[in-house]
């Protein structure tokens, strides 16, 4: 199997995973309390694939192309957990600054996942393409 390949697959089944673990049974309680009135009763599946299809492709790109092209698992986790932060801050950033209700402990938090999950991600993929994949991604 090329290397362009196992790293998409690595890159959607990792993130998946660290995501359903964590929204599905860790952070649940969490957010809950600390967001509660915000949220709807039930997500709205549309927006939330189409948020999953977007980050994917941008884990990909800003962090597992790099980590596969140098043949570096770290370079993978660090652009990963650089991209996290980045784009969570934006997100928990941009609603502290435009929802009441959003707390200083939910940016900590969420900026904290995001560059721990997407961190970890870039490297599993990288590091899965780099000892998986055959030829050149």
């Amino acid at each position: 199997m090329n290397r362009f390949l196992v790293a998409v697959i690595a890159t959607v089944l990792c993130f998946s995973a660290l995501d359903f673990i964590w929204l599905g049974t860790v952070a649940f309680d969490f957010y809950q309390s600390e967001i509660g009135p915000l949220l709807l009763e039930s997500p709205n599946w549309n927006a939330g694939l189409s948020f999953y299809l977007m980050y994917m492709i941008g884990i990909f790109y800003f962090a597992v192309m790099p980590g596969v092209k140098a043949r570096s698992s770290l370079k993978g986790l660090a652009n990963g957990a650089l991209f996290g932060l980045m784009a969570y801050g934006t997100y928990d950033l941009t609603n502290m600054a435009t929802l009441s209700g959003w707390s200083w402990t939910v940016v900590a938090v969420d900026m904290a996942w995001g560059a721990f999950a997407t961190g970890l991600t870039g490297f599993v993929a990288t590091l899965a393409a780099n000892r998986l994949g055959r030829s050149a991604a």
